[in-house]
């Protein structure tokens, strides 16, 4: 007769780490009893992150987990799973956990290095999509902050006379991006390079994109802790204002780019306005706003005006 454990209350009494008394469980039995001790650290869908745990440390699919709940669990198979439910009540990201990222549509490869790829950064890509729709025999694309190579890959991905070179001033970052071109078959047609913005570069983009460190230096410490413990701040961290990055980027960009080149850069609620003044003293001039999904200016386009 399988033994049948008490998983919500062993949940509650907070036994995360007590497995000496499991011999079998069910499917929907885990699920439940992950779901609770998940939804005790505040996750917004703690049963679905749940299953998502489970599914992967167990090896088997998403819809697995929904048909073949009564499925029998050995205790090795608790035993997989069981630390990944710990580091997640730990808050540390879901993304670290499984080392894969969904973006547009497409599996990076994420970890410690850099940051975690947003869906609101989504919108910097379909800016560069709009400016490369019409087919061209060639187009040369920087990535500035490149990170874990998401926007230029994403844009690569979808046109392909694209080429470009990824910047990042983290070594481990350049390394996950070269990971993420090789894994996604992109490594013919894109480079990347360790540098400060593009400092080090000589050559001309018809297109650049970026997406600076923009959160103010003092705030960082109160955002949700699978930002503020596991991100890296390198990444995060805009200085007081959260706009020194894009002071430092400003001066480079005329330079970096052909006549009436374009720039699809993200920025943090609310700083928008603030980087369209700063950007027009360097001759680039407001093309577009672009929304985010929450309906916040999550991206500006600009134009060069004059080229140095």
């Amino acid at each position: 007769m399988t033994k049948q454990t008490d998983w919500p209350n062993l949940a509650d009494e907070g036994h995360i780490s007590e497995t000496d008394s499991i011999s079998l469980v069910d499917l929907a039995g885990l699920i439940d009893w992950a779901g609770i001790v998940l939804g005790k650290t505040g996750l917004e869908n703690p049963r679905h992150e749940a299953r998502l745990l489970v599914s992967y440390g167990l090896g088997i699919t998403i819809e697995q987990t929904l048909y073949d709940q009564s499925r029998q669990l050995a205790e090795a198979e608790f035993a997989c799973v069981l630390p990944l439910i710990r580091r997640r009540s730990d808050r540390e990201p879901l993304a670290h956990i499984t080392g894969i990222r969904e973006f547009w549509s497409l599996e990076f490869g994420v970890g410690v290095d850099c940051l975690i790829p947003r869906p609101d950064s989504e919108c910097i890509v379909e800016s560069a999509l709009d400016i490369l729709r019409y087919p061209k025999s060639e187009a040369h694309v920087l990535d500035l902050g490149t990170g874990s190579g998401c926007l230029l890959l994403s844009v690569m991905h979808e046109r392909s006379y694209v080429s470009g070179i990824g910047v990042d001033c983290s070594y481990e970052a350049v390394c996950r991006a070269r990971d993420n071109s090789r894994r996604l078959k992109l490594n013919e047609r894109a480079n990347f390079m360790v540098g400060q913005w593009g400092a080090a570069l000589e050559r001309r983009f018809d297109l650049i994109l970026c997406n600076p460190p923009y959160a103010r230096a003092q705030e960082i410490n109160g955002l949700m802790p699978e930002v503020s413990c596991y991100e890296p701040h390198l990444a995060l961290d805009g200085g007081a204002d959260g706009l020194s990055c894009y002071r430092k980027i400003a001066p480079q960009l005329s330079r970096l780019l052909i006549p009436r080149g374009m720039v699809c850069i993200e920025v943090g609620l609310g700083q928008a306005d603030s980087v369209v003044r700063l950007f027009s003293k360097y001759g680039l001039g407001l093309h577009a706003r672009r929304t985010d999904l929450g309906g916040v200016e999550r991206c500006l386009v600009f134009v060069c005006l004059s080229s140095v």
